[in-house]
This record gives structure tokens, C-alpha cells and sequence, in this order.
């Protein structure tokens, strides 16, 4: 087929594409469609719309402005952290600490009972005095007794008890103090001990006094 032949196909310029054929609207081709994709759109493609085609490192800005308000948040609260821990330190350095029992007020309260504990140990120690105490209370109540000197040995025992009671009271109590615990009730619990053994001598002898029995059952209508 000749060059000049009519029904050869027409030659068409390099990069030139026939627009109605694909159904789409005839453009002219302008100088940037020559050049390719790199510059501008891609020729025969609708504009872009919505961000569909965005060109290369587009980013949008409400989305950065949120991830830098999230970093700035994140390094406050990084900030705040030691802050609050040194706070934390410096609140519990100023909590008063007692070097002996579990607060001040227990290492006070300790030493006081025991103290109170010491003299009425040393009272116990008295026994004729004791004794003729306990003697004077039943006669002026009930009437004499037919054994006066068996008061003298509840009054003996009840002081050994005492004693022995405040010994292991005081070394309990100075245990608990060095560690740090709560003490103040070692010397109450020591005390209530001690006047239960004195009660119970005391109540040991009476009981066993003819007088004083007979009195009771008389007082008692028996």
C-alpha cells in the first residue's frame, strides 16, 4: 500500500490520544500533556475532587494538628510524673516517725503506763500495809477475822505476782518499742495480770475463814 493511499490509517502525533473514541470530550492537547504525568494531571482524567489525588507528601491538617496535640499532652504528662513522685517522697519524709513504738503518741502512752505499772508495784511490796488495808475493808463490812495473819500471805503472793508480772511487762514492751509496733496495750494487759493474781490470793484466804463465812451466810439470811 502506497504512502498516498487514502484509506490508510491517519498518522497521529506522538502521545496524542483519540478522545472520542473512548467516549469522552475532545481537549486540546496542551504543552504540559506532552511532558507526561510528571507535570499536572493526567490528561483525559477528571479533576480531582475530595483530595482523591492528592499530590505526594499531602497531609492533612487537622489530622497533624490533633497528633501533635496527643504528643504534647504525652510529654505533660511525662513532666508530671517525677513531679508527683517527688511530692509523694517529701509527703511521706514529713510524716512524723517515733525511733521507738509505731508513733510518738504510743512510745508516750508506753513509758507512762509502765511508769504507773512500776509504782504500784512497788506499793504491792508494802505487805503489812496491804494486808492491814484489806483486813480493815472486810471487818468494817462483814466482822473480824479468825486468821488475820493468812491476809499477810495473799498480800506476799500478790507482790511476787506483781513483780514477776511487771518484769516480763517491761521487757515485752521494750521489744516492741524497738521495732517499731504497737506497745501501749502490753502494760494494760500487764496490769489487768497483776490484780487478777492479788484478787484471787486474797479471795483464796477469805474464803477459807470461819468468821468471815459465818458473816456472810448471817448477812445473807442463811
Amino acid at each position: 500500500m502506497s504512502g498516498g493511499d487514502w484509506s490508510a490509517a491517519p498518522a497521529r502525533e506522538p502521545g496524542h490520544v483519540d478522545e472520542t473514541a473512548l467516549g469522552r470530550e475532545a481537549r486540546p492537547a496542551s504543552a504540559g500533556s506532552a511532558a507526561g504525568p510528571a507535570v499536572g494531571r493526567v490528561h483525559g482524567r477528571p479533576a480531582p475532587e475530595y483530595g482523591e489525588y492528592a499530590p505526594e507528601g499531602w497531609v492533612n491538617p487537622v489530622l497533624e494538628a490533633q497528633r501533635r496535640e496527643d504528643e504534647r499532652r504525652a510529654q505533660e504528662r511525662r513532666e508530671e510524673q517525677p513531679i508527683a513522685t517527688a511530692k509523694s517522697a517529701a509527703a511521706a519524709q514529713q510524716v512524723p516517725r517515733s525511733r521507738f513504738g509505731a508513733s510518738p503518741l504510743d512510745f508516750v502512752l508506753t513509758v507512762g503506763l509502765l511508769v504507773t505499772g512500776l509504782f504500784s508495784t512497788v506499793q504491792s511490796l508494802s505487805v503489812s500495809q496491804v494486808a492491814s488495808s484489806v483486813r480493815e475493808t472486810f471487818e468494817q463490812q462483814y466482822t473480824t477475822f479468825a486468821d488475820p495473819a493468812a491476809l499477810s500471805t495473799a498480800a506476799v503472793v500478790g507482790a511476787i505476782g506483781s513483780v514477776v508480772v511487771f518484769a516480763l511487762v517491761t521487757w515485752w514492751s521494750i521489744r516492741r518499742l524497738r521495732a517499731r509496733r504497737r506497745t501501749f496495750w502490753v502494760p494494760l494487759l500487764g496490769g489487768v495480770v497483776a490484780t487478777a493474781i492479788s484478787v484471787t490470793a486474797f479471795i483464796v484466804v477469805v474464803l477459807q475463814d470461819p468468821r468471815f463465812l459465818q458473816a456472810v451466810m448471817q448477812h445473807s439470811g442463811g
